[in-house]
């Protein structure tokens, strides 16, 4: 919430289901880990109300773990069924015997690059490549490749962005990406 803030958005801590109700966005912050933040959403009885606000098409915007949790599965620590907005796993990083797989490291953190996939309004302003923080042990992997707004390498490529119609979300964080971050969410408050 304190970068939307020092961005001059209008924004405010929701923690119950009336309050997702009036939301006009809706942003699903980063979780430490797949297994807490559905834990909040489902303690809090914030799935339904949740779910709705996405069928009647309002903007959602999942960061890090909040995009996770909008997959179907995570085997991020153990298997867990999450909240089946985009049909997909979220998997740990895997990346085999070749030579190169000892310089990559999990957690994926720090700078990388991310290039586009499709057109997608996250990025207005933006251009293809630009570098992104991250802080990340898993990946989304969606089934419709449609859904992936953007991709990134760490050992093997991955959707760093997704986009489902008005249902965004990304692995990198944007509210520690310097002014490329401070775009993306002015684009997602002014959706």
């Amino acid at each position: 919430m304190s970068a939307l803030s020092k961005l001059g958005i209008d924004a405010s801590l929701v923690t119950t289901a009336e309050s997702i109700e009036r939301a006009d966005k809706i942003v699903l912050p980063p979780s430490l880990s797949y297994r807490r933040m559905l834990g909040f959403l489902r303690d809090r009885q914030l799935v339904a109300p949740l779910l709705k606000a996405i069928d009647d098409n309002r903007p959602v915007l999942g960061i890090g773990g909040g995009l996770n949790v909008l997959f179907d599965m995570s085997y991020e620590d153990q298997q867990h069924t999450g909240l089946g907005v985009v049909h997909g796993r979220v998997s740990r990083f895997e990346f085999g015997q070749h030579p190169a797989a000892r310089h990559f490291f999990v957690p994926h953190q720090g700078w990388n690059q991310v290039h586009w996939a499709i057109d997608c309004p996250l990025f207005e302003g933006l251009e293809s490549g630009e570098y992104f923080y991250f802080d990340h042990c898993v990946h989304p992997e969606p089934l419709d490749s449609r859904h992936v707004a953007a991709k990134s390498n760490h050992g093997i490529d991955f959707a760093s962005a997704v986009t489902q119609n008005r249902t965004f979300g990304t692995v990198f964080l944007p509210e520690r990406s310097d002014s490329a971050g401070a775009t993306v969410l002015r684009n997602f408050a002014e959706l």
